[in-house]
């Protein structure tokens, strides 16, 4: 039963901050969804340590564990909007091409240039230390 009442608190805590994403979205008429803003303000959050991980852990870990099934009603959506893909396929197909490579080219770029500065850094470490 605490189990419960701790899963409901949380999701609660989880769902003001949605539904404070969602009016501000509204209320300055912004073109970026609600949740988003909503993920914006949790992310925040959680980085200022204003909200504490522990404080949502429990409600959150169920819904990234069960998050395949949030998607089923979405996929079943695009399954009847098939008209949609045959129309506009092909501009999404390049769309989603190109930000990928450019996705994965910045995050190797990213990933070698940390990478370099470790292997520096552990270089100078180990000089350092004879």
């Amino acid at each position: 039963m605490k189990k419960i009442l701790l899963f409901i608190m949380q999701l609660f805590v989880l769902l003001i901050i949605c539904e404070i994403g969602t009016y501000i979205s509204d209320f300055f008429n912004l073109s970026i969804p609600g949740s988003v803003i909503g993920m914006l303000i949790l992310f925040i959050l959680l980085q200022t340590k204003i909200l504490k991980v522990e404080w949502i852990d429990v409600t959150a870990s169920f819904l990234v564990k069960h998050l395949a099934f949030f998607f089923i009603p979405i996929s079943v959506s695009l399954m009847t909007m098939g008209w949609l893909f045959l129309k506009y396929g092909l501009p999404l197909a390049l769309a989603l091409l190109i930000s990928l490579i450019i996705g994965f080219s910045i995050s190797a770029w990213v990933v070698q240039k940390l990478s370099r500065r470790e292997e520096v850094k552990q270089h100078d470490d180990a000089h350092h230390s004879l």
